[in-house]
């Protein structure tokens, strides 16, 4: 199976484990940059739910610092808090009616299983969880080193 792409700032971190060459990793340092994508416009898109939207704005807000989310996220940051607040929707219903209905499992357990799964995927892809921000943090640029393009 391939690997996933990776970011040429990170193959200059890890001592170009891959050869490419300076010239290619130049030119895809430099396709990187142009294809960065402003912040300035932050905000829950229409129609997400109220709680959805508070936790969209908390994260956001927490996060700020780190220049961590951009408008490009905004869609799958959305998605997140969504489906957080059916998650959180689906556990008052089970604790409010219990886990069973009828003798047989309530339909919201199976529905709570599938929510986490599609929540964790989601908090790893934009790095909500702590091992995807360690991963990150091993990976991230060196605020302090030269801009040359000595690799």
């Amino acid at each position: 199976m391939p690997r996933t792409a990776q970011s040429a700032y990170l193959h200059v971190l890890q001592g170009n484990p891959n050869n490419k060459t300076k010239k290619e990793l130049s030119r895809r340092i430099h396709n990187e940059e142009r294809m960065q994508v402003s912040a300035e416009n932050m905000k829950p898109p229409f129609g997400i739910s109220a709680g959805a939207e508070k936790e969209f704005k908390r994260i956001v807000k927490l996060f700020e610092p780190t220049q961590l989310f951009n408008e490009a996220d905004v869609a799958e940051l959305a998605m997140y808090c969504d489906l957080l607040m059916e998650y959180k929707a689906c556990n008052t219903r089970l604790k409010k009616h219990g886990r069973e209905k009828d003798g047989k499992p309530s339909p919201d357990i199976r529905l709570k299983m599938q929510l986490s799964q599609q929540i964790d995927r989601l908090a790893r892809n934009l790095g909500l969880t702590p091992t995807a921000r360690a991963s990150m943090a091993i990976n991230a640029k060196d605020e302090e080193t030269d801009d040359d393009d000595d690799f």
